[in-house]
């Protein structure tokens, strides 16, 4: 390592001659291939070609690291299937260090430094793969942090060499918001109110079983206390009395106010019924209630400003789920940073919109990726539409890991919250399209699908023989070698190889319909 703290800067690759021949360059260096999948250099024209194609206009682009002001390394980003099947984006990290840097620890720096370039474009996860008899890379990427690696291995499409091979996985958000399904909070709120002791428990396990029923993953309620949320003349809420809900607003909170000792009763009804139990805390009061009973914490979109209750949340070490409605940037920063600063981890911001009910006009779920990418968290959906399928499927297309949405058995019943909540039977629509939402999202990336094997094999088009054809023929297009969909023959080469072939010698015999594989001509 030289002296100092060297001054690492990435810059997007550029479609620059000059850019390409330089990494071409390093790309081509004999200690670089030994430590390649492919181990033969690269000729300028079919680099240029790839270079201009898909490296620079990846998704997540490849970049120039320089040190000091002076070019050090490429690296590239490609998509790559989780090998834990966590959800979000995860890319394949391939580096090519600099002949002269190398030996100087800067190899060290550069992988370091660029995980939080990549947190800051919505990277999820990192893979980098590195050959078991490549020693110098394996101490590399264990002096930049990366973890200890799984021996596994790595086929190579193209030549289907099978490669021994360390492979590293960072996350570089939580693992908890991203393992499984879209987490679905059935929202049960203040519904469970019905008059009575008796009537108020019946009502809130009814919820519960209804929430069972549509296979949500959890039922959430409210515990709060007048005095500690209102001022004691705060007045009337607007739009409850637009609702028909007249009375004062601490006169509403105190008549809504979940009894403590429910708390354990119904979190015990919901363990029997394998369904998960939280409940919002609106003071600190209320979260040492609250916390024996949840395995996750939620803040209300009001309460996300509570210092006290972020910090409760934070050293509970449990997961949190934050609400932003009404919240402008600059507040959730202050919200994220103050928490995390207490020790929090696991945080799933939610994109919410602070009306009841909310127009679809104004979920505005295009937020939940740029939340995601500004504030390097999980995001989700708290929807208070009415519609049961719109902002939640919208919402989960757009990545959203965890959906919330208050619920009730009938529109009619009395209280603030019942008009605008979906139904039971919508809420099991709900949650079944957004499970179909799920499944049809697949992975980020082009690849073949398990559906589509058959007729790949099948209808694809390779090089296939179209007469008989001896040891010493000369192949010819369309004489005795065609571009043909193969059908139940063996698949040809793709077409790309045809103008390399014509004019070669064949070096076996060729049955008609059969695929002309690599090896089959002279060179």
């Amino acid at each position: 390592m030289t002296q100092g703290n060297p001054t690492v800067r990435f810059s997007v690759c550029a479609s620059k001659e000059e850019e390409a021949r330089l990494i071409l360059s390093w790309r081509n260096d004999p200690e670089t291939l030994r430590a390649s999948y492919h181990q033969d250099a690269k000729s300028w024209p079919a680099f240029w070609d790839s270079y201009a194609r898909t490296i620079v206009k990846a998704e997540i682009p490849s970049v120039l690291a320089s040190i000091d002001g002076k070019p050090a390394a490429f690296l590239r980003f490609r998509p790559h299937q989780h090998p834990d099947g966590l959800s979000g984006m995860c890319v394949d990290l391939s580096v090519v260090l600099a002949p002269e840097m190398r030996g100087q620890g800067f190899g060290t720096v550069i992988l370091s430094e660029i995980l939080p370039y990549l947190r800051d474009r919505g990277v999820d996860s990192v893979i980098a793969d590195v050959r078991r008899d490549n020693v110098a890379s394996y101490k590399v990427f264990k002096a930049a942090g990366y973890g200890e690696p799984v021996a596994t291995e790595h086929r190579v499409d193209d030549t289907g060499e099978v490669v021994a091979i360390y492979r590293y996985t960072v996350e570089l958000t939580s693992p908890r918001w991203r393992r499984g399904g879209v987490y679905v909070i059935a929202e049960a709120g203040s519904n469970w109110r019905m008059g009575t002791p008796a009537r108020d428990m019946a009502m809130a396990k009814a919820l519960i079983d209804a929430a069972v029923q549509a296979k949500a993953d959890c039922v959430k309620f409210q515990t709060y206390r007048p005095e500690t949320v209102y001022v004691s003349n705060a007045g009337k809420s607007d739009y409850l009395a637009d609702a028909g809900v007249k009375e004062d607003i601490s006169a509403i909170f105190s008549d809504l106010a979940m009894p403590y000792e429910m708390i354990e009763t119904l979190a015990q009804y919901c363990r029997s019924k394998q369904i998960d139990f939280m409940s919002t805390g609106f003071s600190r009061q209320d979260f040492l209630q609250i916390d024996p009973y949840v395995a996750i914490h939620k803040v209300a979109s009001y309460e996300s400003s509570h210092p006290r209750l972020l910090e409760l949340c934070a050293k509970s070490q449990k997961p949190l789920v934050l609400s932003t409605g009404a919240a402008t940037e600059e507040d959730i920063a202050w919200s994220v940073q103050y928490y995390q600063e207490q020790g929090g981890t696991d945080l799933c911001l939610m994109q919410c919109t602070a009306k009841y009910p909310a127009p679809l006009s104004s979920l505005n779920l295009a937020a939940i990726p740029y939340l995601r990418q500004r504030f390097g968290v999980p995001v989700g959906l708290s929807d208070h539409s009415r519609d049961p399928v719109i902002g939640p499927v919208g919402a989960v297309a757009l990545g959203a890991r965890c959906i919330e949405k208050h619920y009730t058995l009938s529109n009619a019943l009395p209280g603030p919250d019942h008009s605008f909540a979906i139904t039971a039977d919508e809420l099991s629509l709900m949650v079944s399209r957004i499970r179909d939402m799920e499944a049809a999202l697949g992975q980020k990336g082009k690849t073949v699908q398990k559906d589509e094997q058959e007729l790949r094999s099948f209808a694809r088009r390779g090089i296939q023989a179209i007469s008989e054809i001896r040891p010493g023929d000369v192949l010819r297009e369309d004489i005795n070698v065609a571009i043909l969909r193969p059908g139940k023959q063996t698949q040809g080469l793709h077409p790309k190889w045809m103008d390399t072939l014509e004019g070669k010698a064949a070096t076996r015999a060729i049955q008609p319909g059969e695929g002309v594989q690599t090896g089959d001509w002279a060179e």
